[in-house]
């Protein structure tokens, strides 16, 4: 491990506090956590496996996405930023959104049209901090003509649970489809649970003509689908004696795999569209295990098919998960399902087993599909190591290259783990900058970018060698 000076500590922006307004008892709040960990006190930067290269702390941090040559940094509880990243060892800002008032900041970017003229797109997705009123509600989802980055243009705005609530919001470019997650649904029934979006008006329609506050807007996306991802999974053909699971919570995250090779029931293959649904659970249960991964067929998107629920063993040699903070393909070997798991309560270092009191933090899940995407067998739970220098540990949002796989880890930084073999991934690189409190890492070759709520966006080297 080399331990370095090299990186200026950052100080911390303040991040979103909710108010006292905050969301109803009707609208099914699950104890989500806030974010609001503080930075890594370490003085000095810890670097394994990957070189520092530099700061950006204009805004906070957050999720982080790349299309193109651009690269779009959420900004906790602020907005969104631009970079041009052409240059990838030398992020430079091109552009932001930064209203304040918005909760988690997660964007997502597609870009239409022709090469010589392209449009690009960007949607900024929020989740319910407070709802006192229309102007101060945070669940909502804004739609933006990024073209010019330095003037984005909104096209389009949902606001409240039923169409703005959203954690995430995937674009799946190809299929011109919004999946935002983030709904529960009024009164606890999961309606909004799985909702499906065709952004087609908000592609075609030219900017002059969007209204995006009013309800007859031309730009708006269009709802295809609302519904129970559970009610999904005990109507669905392919549940058989499988138990359907405890009442839904709701939707924390969704990951799209378009053109996705599925066995069918004859044994060919067919080029399906599939999404990895995680449900959170309820982040305030001190057991776990209230969540779950659901893996839809939405090659209809109008009908769903729901393939499998996937629940978590328990025993005595599985730690109980938490919250199921998102669900990825690993692709080096994409019938390996990783699972993360987001749990701020704890240190580094992996529970023994000797007791019934959760000792670990978040972990990660590897979990083996079949071919036909409706069994599983898990591999392997892997938890930071307990010789990290981080007070609190967890691994939040994460991407992967072959099979390392990138985790922004809040107080552990930037975590890179190797799943060459699922059954034993192991950790090959870290990058712990003072103040951390890392959300996610993305990343572009041999770069990763990531998104720190305290310090802004960090860029790294992985100087490994796979």
């Amino acid at each position: 491990m080399r331990v370095s000076v090299g990186l200026a500590s950052v100080a911390a922006a303040p991040l979103l506090v909710a108010s006292a307004a905050v969301v109803g008892a009707e609208e099914h709040d699950h104890g989500h956590a806030v974010h609001d960990v503080p930075g890594n006190p370490v003085a000095v930067a810890v670097e394994h496996g990957v070189e520092y290269l530099g700061n950006d702390g204009g805004a906070t941090g957050g999720h982080v996405v790349a299309e193109g040559s651009r690269l779009y940094v959420g900004a906790y509880g602020e907005g969104f930023r631009i970079f041009d990243i052409s240059r990838p060892a030398d992020p430079r800002q091109i552009g932001a959104y930064l209203p304040g008032n918005r909760a988690d900041a997660v964007p997502d970017a597609a870009v239409y049209g022709s090469k010589r003229s392209p449009r690009h797109f960007a949607v900024l997705n929020g989740t319910r901090r407070t709802t006192a009123t229309q102007e101060t509600r945070t669940d909502r989802s804004e739609f933006f003509d990024v073209t010019n980055p330095a003037a984005p243009v909104k096209l389009a705005e949902f606001v409240g649970q039923e169409h703005g609530e959203a954690h995430n919001g995937d674009i799946v470019d190809s299929r011109r489809l919004w999946l935002p997650s983030g709904g529960s649904g009024v009164s606890g029934d999961g309606r909004w649970g799985l909702r499906i979006y065709d952004i087609q008006p908000l592609i075609k329609t030219s900017p002059g003509r969007c209204r995006p506050q009013a309800a007859d807007n031309p730009c708006a996306p269009v709802r295809l689908f609302h519904g129970n991802p559970a009610a999904l999974w005990e109507a669905s053909p392919y549940r058989g004696d499988k138990p359907v699971g405890a009442a839904f919570t709701h939707t924390h995250d969704i990951t799209a795999y378009p053109n996705y090779v599925v066995q069918q029931a004859d044994g060919s293959t067919a080029k399906r569209d599939i999404i990895l649904l995680a449900e959170g659970g309820n982040y305030t249960n001190e057991a776990g295990n209230t969540g779950s991964i659901f893996v839809i067929d939405i090659t209809d998107p109008r009908n769903p098919v729901v393939l499998l629920r996937w629940l978590h063993e328990r025993g005595p040699s599985h730690h109980p998960i938490r919250y199921h903070h998102e669900a990825q393909f690993l692709p080096s070997d994409p019938r390996v399902m990783l699972v993360a798991d987001e749990d701020l309560h704890h240190p580094c270092g992996e529970d023994d087993g000797a007791d019934t009191v959760d000792t670990a933090g978040g972990g990660v899940a590897a979990v083996r599909l079949d071919a036909t995407l409706t069994q599983a067998t898990e591999l392997s739970e892997w938890f930071i190591p307990a010789d990290t220098l981080a007070p609190v540990c967890s691994v939040h949002v994460f991407s992967s290259r072959g099979s390392l796989v990138a985790f922004g880890s809040y107080n552990a930084g930037l975590q890179i783990v190797d799943y060459a073999d699922p059954a034993a991934p192991a950790r090959v690189a870290q990058g712990i900058a003072p103040g951390t409190t890392a959300w996610g890492a993305w990343w572009n070759g041999d770069f990763i970018y990531v998104g720190d709520m305290a310090r802004g966006l960090d860029t790294f080297r992985y100087n490994g060698t796979n």
